[in-house]
């Protein structure tokens, strides 16, 4: 199967969120003194580390202040008021569908220009400050954890709860699976004991399956080309799809620097081991060939001869393409046809027990002048 995917985004500060689905995070906060008092009209910055890009606020009457429909991605949060020394936090990251409530915002006596630094907590797999019952996977995951091909939604198989229902029945089955398109990792997982046509996947709020049927899926999700993938079971907000367990994929976007990388995946028959029970049979090994040859760039959109951007914090892009080739073989399968006599009880005909998947088996007497094998008629 030979396919070409083109992916370019443009991303803008001002982009909207998606109205079928919440791809963006709200974060929340609440300004003290050191004695426990709110501050009001505290100013308050979001800045994407990546990509520049800067928000501002000001705390209300109740120290209070918000910041919604934020694109996910890391930020630092700095807090400035006069007579206080600024408070800043790095390394906050937001993914999408969070609703994050910053604490431990107590601004200290003393000049502006002395700033309190705060490190972000690390990032929680699993939501601890509401009821959602969800897991995220994070580019840290998808880009250092091995997998069979390049759908990122074969990471399902690691997560608590997730089970497969089809394509086990050997181990060609188990690779073919991970590589199809609809009927691969999504079409094949029930998650906590649901039909396997519970699982609704959107990329980048846009459902690439079939939501009346969550069936037909129409694209993998590629994971050089994905950011964040978050599953939620249940307990998840009412402005999400459909579900009832929903796979929210994010992709990756374009920041101030520069980035780019080459890849070829291959894998070759040749170099793989056969299956036990094919080797003993002396059956050649499955011939299944997967190549997968692709790049990526993004960074800020600059236009030469211009001033448009010279700061690299208004548009940005990113640019990806994959080629791939798979020739999937899924080998022999084996089965038993049983004997007449088989299925009275009678496994004495040691020619054909001596033949099952290529291992010897020996039939047990039974006392009635037959032999039995592990089940008995």
């Amino acid at each position: 199967m030979l396919l070409a995917a083109i992916l370019v985004t443009l991303v803008s500060p001002f982009q909207p969120a998606a109205l079928a689905q919440t791809t963006t995070a709200t974060l929340t906060g609440t300004v003290f003194d050191a004695s426990g008092a709110v501050v009001a009209d505290a100013a308050v910055s979001l800045k994407n580390q990546a990509s520049g890009d800067l928000r501002t606020t000001t705390s209300n009457g109740e120290g209070y202040f918000t910041f919604a429909a934020v694109p996910p991605a890391t930020y630092s949060v700095t807090v400035e008021k006069e007579g206080f020394k600024a408070w800043e936090a790095k390394g906050i990251v937001l993914n999408s569908a969070d609703k994050r409530n910053m604490i431990g915002i107590k601004l200290e006596p003393g000049a502006k220009t002395e700033t309190v630094f705060v490190e972000a907590a690390f990032e929680a797999i699993t939501p601890t400050d509401s009821g959602e019952k969800s897991a995220l996977i994070n580019q840290h995951i998808l880009q250092n954890v091995a997998i069979q091909g390049q759908n990122a939604a074969e990471f399902l198989k690691i997560l608590p709860g997730m089970a497969y229902t089809g394509g086990t029945v050997n181990l060609s089955s188990v690779n073919t699976e991970d590589q199809r398109t609809g009927s691969g990792p999504v079409g094949n997982v029930s998650a906590n004991g649901t039909r396997t046509a519970a699982l609704d996947i959107t990329s980048d709020g846009a459902h690439i399956i079939d939501p009346g049927c969550n069936c037909g899926q129409a694209m993998n999700t590629n994971v050089e080309m994905t950011s964040e993938l978050k599953v939620m079971t249940s307990n998840f907000g009412a402005d999400e799809a459909k579900g009832p367990v929903v796979i929210s994929t994010i992709g990756k976007s374009g920041g101030q620097q520069f980035h780019g990388e080459a890849y070829l995946y291959a894998r070759y028959y040749s170099l793989n081991a056969n299956d036990p029970q094919d080797k003993n049979s002396n059956i050649a090994r499955p011939e299944t060939k997967y190549f997968y040859l692709g790049g990526q760039i993004g960074g800020p959109l600059i236009i030469p001869g211009t001033n448009f951007n010279h700061n690299r914090d208004k548009l940005f892009f990113f640019a990806a393409f994959q080629y791939y080739k798979q020739d999937v073989d899924n080998g022999v399968y084996h089965a038993v046809v049983p004997t007449a006599a088989m299925r009275n009880g009678d496994f004495s005909d040691k020619a054909y027990l001596s033949s099952l998947n290529g291992y010897a088996v020996t039939g047990v007497p039974n006392g009635g002048g037959a032999n039995t094998g592990p089940t008995t008629g």
